[in-house]
């Protein structure tokens, strides 16, 4: 089966890393996402925010990076054994310029 997930957002949120009992670094952030977005021929304004993790060294790079827009990708998993809500799990993760007129440059 295929999970597959990528969005254009904010890192709204960024805790501090922590780190699994195996060493690995481990920083939760939220994800804050707004676009209008076509849907059976009329526009929708699209506003949420999505729990994520970033594992590894990557971690690391973005701990201090709240507020940055970025162009994320990964997969959706359970937050955790006894949840059966999601959070996207980043494999990887770009800083998107900006620009003026608020669109964005991947």
């Amino acid at each position: 089966m295929e999970n597959c997930f990528q969005l254009v957002a904010t890192l709204h949120k960024v805790n501090t890393v922590r780190y699994t009992p195996a060493g690995i670094a481990v920083l939760d952030v939220v994800l804050q996402h707004s676009s209008q977005q076509q849907e059976n021929g009329t526009l929708c304004q699209i506003q949420f925010e999505l729990p994520a993790k970033i594992i590894g060294d990557s971690a690391l790079l973005w701990q201090h990076q709240e507020g940055q827009v970025v162009h994320v990708s990964g997969f959706l998993a359970q937050r955790n054994k006894k949840s059966p809500y999601p959070v996207l799990r980043i494999q990887n993760i770009q800083h998107i310029k900006v620009n003026d007129n608020g669109s964005s440059n991947i």
